[in-house]
């Protein structure tokens, strides 16, 4: 019996770059599916198809889940501010995701696991996250069997806190008492490959340590070796800022208004990932410093 073939959406994404060592250990054939043509070079590798395209086409996706058991997908708007696409979040995360679904049923597709965000009252209708949620409605609405894996902060997300901490001084929203569990990408990617033949509903992944956002604030400081200063700023300002950066940047906008709501409130997901997130900015740290003629890990990963 020929091994089950996976579509990993969003294979060039941290999360996808994490599963697809593991699929290929796991026996499944893979078909990967990416939009950017720079980043998927990499990917023939350990991929046995590589498909380049931007899933808010449907046209572009003719064909894409022929044959195809299990649909994995890792496929959103970047959080990337540097990326340069100003789409709001629901123009991509909502359409890509909904046009694979689509062609996922139209192909007798038997699964889909799709990786959406830990949600909690507080920031359930920033347009970050109703993005997300917009698409999980109708994949439960469709009756396609999956699960929802729902992880909170990546540590990924966290990166960019290094070189401001290196400047010396850091902003954190509201009195930086709310708690957090984040979570590496390698760990959410485990998360996944353990629900692709069966798994519940929905999945909440989160980090083996609880932590204050200040202590998140600290850590990297910590780790770039300068002593901590932080300076708080009130919610409210920060959201103000946020509404005015929507008018010329939908995605920032709404990035920054996630950002000022989720950093008041517990988000907190059982301890799933075995990863600490003071290791990884360590090792992310260690690797920025290195001289721009000597490879690294990050590069060879990806990163």
């Amino acid at each position: 019996m020929p091994a089950p073939r996976i579509l990993l959406a969003g294979a060039t994404g941290a999360i996808g770059r994490a599963l697809l060592p593991l699929l290929r250990e796991g026996g499944y054939r893979i078909r990967t599916l990416s939009q950017s043509t720079e980043r998927a070079r990499a990917l023939p590798a350990a991929a046995d198809e590589v498909v380049v395209a931007d899933a808010t086409e449907r046209a572009a996706l003719v064909g894409v889940t022929t044959g195809v058991d299990v649909v994995v997908s890792c496929l959103g708007a970047s959080v990337n501010v540097e990326m340069g696409d100003r789409r709001p979040f629901s123009a991509v995360d909502t359409v890509a995701n909904s046009n694979l679904l689509s062609l996922a049923i139209s192909a007798n597709v038997r699964r889909f696991v799709y990786v959406a965000a830990h949600v909690e009252p507080g920031y359930a209708n920033t347009r970050y996250v109703t993005a997300h949620e917009a698409f999980v409605a109708k994949l439960r609405a469709s009756g396609m069997p999956a699960t929802v894996v729902r992880p909170t902060g990546l540590f990924t997300a966290f990166r960019a806190l290094l070189p401001m901490a290196a400047q010396g001084r850091m902003v954190v929203i509201g009195d930086g008492l709310s708690r957090t569990n984040p979570v590496h990408p390698a760990d959410v990617a485990a998360a996944c490959f353990g629900v692709l033949a069966e798994g519940p509903p929905d999945l909440p992944v989160g980090g083996p340590d609880v932590l204050t956002r200040a202590e998140i604030a600290r850590a990297a400081f910590s780790a770039v070796h300068v002593p901590a200063k932080l300076t708080h700023v009130a919610p409210w300002l920060f959201r103000s800022s946020a509404r005015a950066v929507r008018l010329v940047n939908p995605r920032l906008g709404e990035l920054l208004d996630f950002a000022a709501r989720v950093a008041v409130v517990d988000a907190i997901a059982p301890k799933v990932g075995k990863e600490r997130l003071d290791d990884y900015l360590r090792r992310e740290w260690a690797l920025s410093e290195r001289p721009a003629n000597e490879p690294s890990l990050g590069a060879a990963r990806g990163a």
